[in-house]
């Protein structure tokens, strides 16, 4: 496979993929009232999370851009965005409300993404808590 594909697919796919997976893990119905919380986590954590993973698994070159790390996570958030539209997860309202709180958060976790980037040898640990935190808050 192209270096350039695979690449693609690594920064838009992981991120999504860790979207559509949260996604379920926070939609089980029968957790209900005892994790009323989870839905604050996810509002916050996933497209903060979302943005931190595009930017961070970015080619370098691209990640030190600004207009990059910050305009980067909205493809995996419009990627998610459609999905659960198109399987009837989420409806249009749900998404007008919440896409700029999404975008805020996914450039905000882009720009700390570009940080990450810089140093990923030595921010593996930093990245797996990071994915594991809206867990660990709900």
């Amino acid at each position: 496979m192209n270096n350039k594909l695979l690449t693609a697919l690594k920064v838009f796919a992981v991120p999504t993929g860790y979207a559509i997976f949260l996604r379920f893990v926070f939609g089980i119905n029968t957790w209900g009232s005892l994790f009323s919380v989870m839905s604050v986590s996810f509002l916050f954590c996933l497209p903060t999370i979302v943005g931190i993973l595009t930017v961070y698994f970015s080619p370098p070159e691209k990640a030190a851009k600004r207009s990059y790390y910050l305009m980067a996570p909205g493809v995996p958030i419009g990627i998610f965005m459609l999905i659960t539209i198109a399987f009837k997860w989420e409806g249009w309202a749900c998404w007008l409300m919440v896409l700029p709180l999404f975008a805020l958060a996914g450039s905000g976790g882009g720009s700390y993404g570009s940080a990450l980037n810089k140093r990923k040898h030595d921010n593996k640990l930093y990245i797996s808590a990071f994915c594991l935190l809206p867990l660990l808050i709900a």
